[in-house]
This record gives structure tokens, C-alpha cells and sequence, in this order.
């Protein structure tokens, strides 16, 4: 089961980078900010579907710190789009980024109550991994000073709660630890 789950999201991982490659797709900065509040979106409705789901206080509590910080960097990016009277555009990336994180949701939902907490811990290590690759294009990239700003705020933000769901992972199927 693991393998499989572990193989299905390889795929998927894949599918998008290879998707967003082949296209040459050159993201404007109102896509960028698209893409980074839509893998927010997808952070916050795994960790919300993990505090349904799980019984660990651990990936509890890594849940709630997700869902609280991705939403209030979903804020920023909301209140910075209305300061510059701007809107967030889509792209092929954002609407692959949707579609997997759709199919991320259904995938967690099937997985048994034993199996969850590894299962959601190994999307978060892959999707957590992917935006903070993507955050870090996007500041080299973007040609705003203010998304560039709210990317760099941001960065440290993403890669602890990577190297935490690592390490969760890691812990996760050790007797009396990750509970």
C-alpha cells in the first residue's frame, strides 16, 4: 500500500513538472501569486483533512500550524492583489497544481485509518518541497518588489514546515515517538 501511494503521488509529481516544462510556460506575476495561493489552498485543505483524520498529536498540531500559516500568507497575497488592484490569474500550472491537489484529497481519503498519517506526511514532503522550489523561481523571477517580498517573507515559513513533516515522517513509525 505504501509503495502504491508512494508510487501514484511519483506520478503525479512528474506529470505536473513535465506539464509545466513542455509548455514553457512563463508565468506573469499575477500567475505567480496564482499558483503559490492555489498550493496554499492545497496545503490547507490536506492539513484540514488530516485534523479529521488523525489520531497523533503530532501531525495534529503539524496540521493546525499548516492550515493557520499558509492561510495568513493566503491573506497576504488576497490583501496585496487589492492594494494593487490587481487579481490573481490562472495558469496551466495553477489549474495542474488544482487537479492534483483534487486528486491528492480523494487519494488520502481512501487510505485506512492506519496508513493516513504516513500518507499525508509523504504528500507534505512532495508538496512542500515543490513550492518552495517554486517560491524560490518565482523570487528569481517575479518583477514585483512587493510578491517578491511576500515570497521571500514567506520561504522560511515553507521549508520549516517541510523539514517538520520530515521529520514527522521520520518519527511517525517509531513505538512512543510521533504520538
Amino acid at each position: 500500500m505504501k509503495a502504491t501511494c508512494i508510487a501514484a503521488i511519483s506520478l503525479f509529481v512528474l506529470a505536473w513538472m513535465t506539464q509545466a516544462c513542455a509548455q514553457g510556460e512563463r508565468l506573469t506575476d499575477a500567475q505567480m501569486a496564482g499558483v503559490v495561493f492555489v498550493a496554499n489552498q492545497a496545503e490547507i485543505a490536506a492539513g484540514e483533512l488530516a485534523l479529521q483524520r488523525t489520531q497523533s498529536r503530532s501531525v495534529q498540531a503539524f496540521a493546525r500550524r499548516i492550515v493557520a500559516e499558509h492561510g495568513q500568507v493566503n491573506q497576504e497575497i488576497a490583501a496585496l492583489t487589492q492594494r494593487l488592484a490587481a487579481t490573481l490569474q490562472r495558469s496551466a500550472t495553477s489549474d495542474a497544481l488544482t487537479k492534483e491537489a483534487n486528486d491528492d484529497l480523494a487519494r488520502l481519503n481512501e487510505v485506512d485509518s492506519r496508513g493516513f498519517n504516513e500518507a499525508y506526511l509523504d504528500r507534505e514532503v512532495d508538496s512542500l518541497g515543490r513550492l518552495v522550489n517554486s517560491t524560490d523561481a518565482f523570487i528569481r523571477s517575479t518583477t514585483s518588489a512587493d510578491l517578491r517580498m511576500l515570497l521571500i517573507r514567506s520561504r522560511p515559513s515553507f521549508i520549516f514546515h517541510l523539514d517538520q513533516a520530515r521529520q514527522l515522517k521520520l518519527s511517525i513509525g517509531s513505538p512512543g515517538i510521533g504520538r
